[in-house]
């Protein structure tokens, strides 16, 4: 590079001299260093200073002063073109992102208010169920024969009264309200009972296959002991 020189001599850069470059930014050559006054102390600016010999292997960061600057550029617009490329595609990940957020966002808004809506015609429905079954209930208890209060102030038409069957139970016989009756069993009483109950099989045999009407009269309490007491034999 033509511009390489020693600062205090104007030699420049050539086979067989060595420069040295200063921390406060001066080069110099070894001539130079050795005839000057001072040692770490800049020959132009007089200010301490430090000294390094610039050779191939340096330091990069020193290299890139002494390198042409048309390659630095096109390194540089290297480097922004890759981080613009990655730049972009992070910017393009981002808006697709923000799009379906906000796509979402939409549809769980309507989602929101159709749920909503459903709630409140879910609480109509309700209160008709409500309401239909109070009608419901209300008819079954007007309907019900069981709704009926039976009791002596309720409203019954004298015709149903007079319907109505009445049930007589009847008292029970006792030796002071009908004549004694003896109920003692002989052997007599027994043989006449059972060729009564003979012959009243016998005619029932013969006559099973005959359509009559009987009337059915309730049995005495003399009856009713008698057979008591033959089933028990």
């Amino acid at each position: 590079m033509d511009w390489i020189h020693c600062n205090n001599c104007f030699v420049q850069l050539e086979p067989g001299i060595t420069l040295h470059l200063t921390s406060c930014g001066h080069m110099f050559c070894n001539n130079c260093l050795n005839n000057g006054s001072k040692e770490n102390t800049c020959l132009v600016c007089r200010a301490p200073c430090s000294m390094m010999k610039l050779v191939p292997d340096m330091n990069p960061d020193i290299q890139d002063y002494f390198t042409d600057p048309e390659e630095i550029i096109k390194k540089s617009c290297e480097v922004i073109q890759f981080q613009r490329q990655h730049r972009r595609r992070l910017l393009s990940y981002l808006l697709q992102s923000t799009k379906k957020f906000y796509a979402a966002r939409n549809e769980l808004k309507r989602v929101t208010e159709l749920c909503q809506k459903q709630h409140k015609q879910l609480k109509e429905y309700q209160k008709i169920i409500k309401k239909l079954q109070s009608q419901l209930e209300s008819q079954s208890k007007q309907t019900s024969p069981f709704s009926v209060p039976i009791s002596p102030g309720s409203n019954l038409s004298p015709g149903f009264i007079q319907a109505t069957p009445t049930y007589k139970r009847p008292a029970k016989s006792t030796p002071y309200s009908q004549p004694y009756q003896s109920t003692l069993v002989t052997p007599t009483r027994i043989s006449k009972q059972r060729s009564s109950n003979f012959s009243s099989q016998s005619q029932r045999s013969t006559t099973s296959n005959k359509i009559s009407s009987t009337v059915c009269t309730p049995p005495t309490p003399e009856s009713v002991g008698y057979s008591h007491f033959l089933k028990n034999l």
